[in-house]
């Protein structure tokens, strides 16, 4: 005896179409995202003019610029040439004062600022990471981007490989990694882990940054986490 055979419902050959204003408010959102790092590159850009303005191109153009000029041509011209010839003179000062990196002067700041209770210590720490970077990679070797066991173990963060070194009793082999955070970037958090805990990736450097600052959006779609 032969059973019946359910019925399907046949699907529609016909795909629907969203609406009008379905359709203009994706195109508004999509128009959005377009802008959004546009618009927030050029105010980051913005802000460090501000604050290269105010602490920088206002004072030395006070200093090295005449004053109460009356030329009318001076005064039309006087806001597109502050600024150059200001960071021309600070790039100009920076250059000549490198060479007293490796001079009597040196060693001379050196003791001065190291005999200044609790200065010294601030002093020596920026003084050792600017000789780090002073060295034959400089940053460039600050490329690989590590995996953490942070903050608890069974989670993962990103961060940048930043040297090596060995534990004191067992000699077992440590790394430092910088952790960016999310809040404000530029800061995080320097760990160290033993080196069989992290993972090595072959990510770009800018990998990180692009994850704190999308909260996860730019993920890899596969990623080593164990």
């Amino acid at each position: 005896m032969n059973q019946a055979l359910p019925i399907r419902p046949q699907k529609s050959s016909v795909t629907e179409r969203p609406s009008l204003v379905r359709r203009i408010l994706r195109r508004t959102i999509f128009g959005v995202l377009f802008a959004l790092p546009i618009i927030l590159t050029i105010f980051l850009v913005y802000q460090i003019y501000i604050v290269l303005d105010s602490w920088v191109i206002e004072p030395v153009a006070s200093l090295i610029l005449p004053k109460g000029i009356e030329d009318p041509y001076w005064k039309s011209i006087e806001n597109f040439v502050t600024p150059p010839i200001s960071l021309l003179t600070v790039f100009l000062f920076f250059y000549f004062l490198g060479y007293a990196f490796q001079s009597r002067l040196s060693r001379w700041v050196d003791g001065l600022f190291g005999r200044i209770p609790g200065i010294s210590m601030l002093y020596r720490a920026i003084r050792d990471a600017s000789q780090a970077i002073q060295g034959p990679d400089g940053l460039k070797k600050i490329d690989t981007v590590v995996l953490v066991p942070f903050p608890h173990a069974n989670a993962r963060a990103t961060g940048f490989l930043m040297g090596e070194c060995q534990d004191i009793e067992s000699g077992e082999p440590l790394v430092c990694v910088y952790v960016p955070i999310a809040l404000f970037p530029p800061s995080g958090y320097t760990l160290l882990f033993r080196r069989e805990e992290i993972i090595f990736t072959e990510w770009e450097a800018s990998s990180p940054w692009k994850l704190v600052l999308s909260g996860g959006l730019t993920i890899p779609t596969r990623i080593p986490f164990r």
